[in-house]
């Protein structure tokens, strides 16, 4: 899977790219896989990472990356070089009134409210924790749905901050941002999509076949690769379709599938 992946994306697979910024988008129910290739590349490498999980519990992705060969527990507990936040549990504590007050909550408060300096400052905090302990890797930094914060509420104009103040934070300590989102159909989802795409450096659209369902091919994906402040290079889009098993993801280019002939 990895290896596959990486030939694919142009990313070393020994070696995660700093200052990229990349933002997938999904517009199908498959993209999701680039969530944990991107995970299981950084535990690879013993990347700091810190990963807010909106969609999933800490539980689901540690089940999906033992199947890839990775410990998450073991990341986060031994090593410490994962913090998870449990945004999704955090959110809903913050929704479902409560006779104690969790403190944590109070970042996805601020964020409800419009106010999104409290949420970054959980991440800034987080990455103090790992300069102090002189880690020799950069952190990489995963949100594995923006689309979660437009659904739960949080106005477009404000997701697009978020995503701002991110990009310049991760700028400041030499790491790289991995967000992910799901595009529906809708005018507030395509604008936080084009605001995202254009300030990433990598941009992944996952999107269903043209030609429908089939069982053998899951879906296509279009990248392309753009400048950034520290990454200048030549605007290319290439494109490919996949298919995805428990342990693996199968790329090939549109036309080599018997499949979809």
């Amino acid at each position: 899977m990895l290896a596959q992946i990486c030939q694919f994306l142009a990313v070393d697979s020994s070696n995660f790219p700093q200052n990229e910024h990349i933002i997938i988008g999904d517009r199908s129910q498959e993209g999701v896989h680039l969530i944990h290739y991107f995970l299981n590349l950084c535990q690879k490498q013993q990347r700091p990472v810190i990963f807010i999980g909106f969609n999933q519990t800490f539980n689901h992705y540690n089940t999906i990356a033992q199947k890839l060969g990775t410990n998450l527990l073991f990341a986060r507990d031994e090593n410490k070089n994962l913090l998870f936040i449990e945004a999704l549990k955090l959110f809903r504590q913050c929704i479902i009134p409560s006779s104690t007050t969790n403190p944590d909550c109070e970042p996805f408060v601020q964020l409800l409210n419009g106010n999104v300096t409290p949420f970054i400052n959980v991440i800034k905090r987080s990455f103090d924790n790992f300069a102090q302990r002189k880690l020799p890797n950069n952190p990489v930094v995963i949100i594995d749905d923006l689309s979660f914060l437009l659904n739960a509420g949080v106005l477009c104009k404000d997701v697009n901050i978020l995503v701002s103040g991110l990009h310049h934070l991760v700028h400041s300590v030499g790491g790289s941002s991995v967000c992910f989102m799901h595009v529906d159909d809708n005018e507030d989802s395509e604008k936080v999509w084009a605001f995202a795409s254009h300030r990433s450096s990598l941009k992944i659209e996952v999107s269903d076949l043209k030609s429908g369902y089939c069982k053998d091919v899951h879906g296509q994906m279009e990248v392309q690769w753009r400048s950034s402040e520290k990454t200048p290079r030549k605007f290319i889009t290439k494109s490919s379709q996949f298919k995805v098993t428990d342990k693996a993801v199968y790329l090939f280019a549109a036309g080599l599938s018997t499949a979809v002939l």
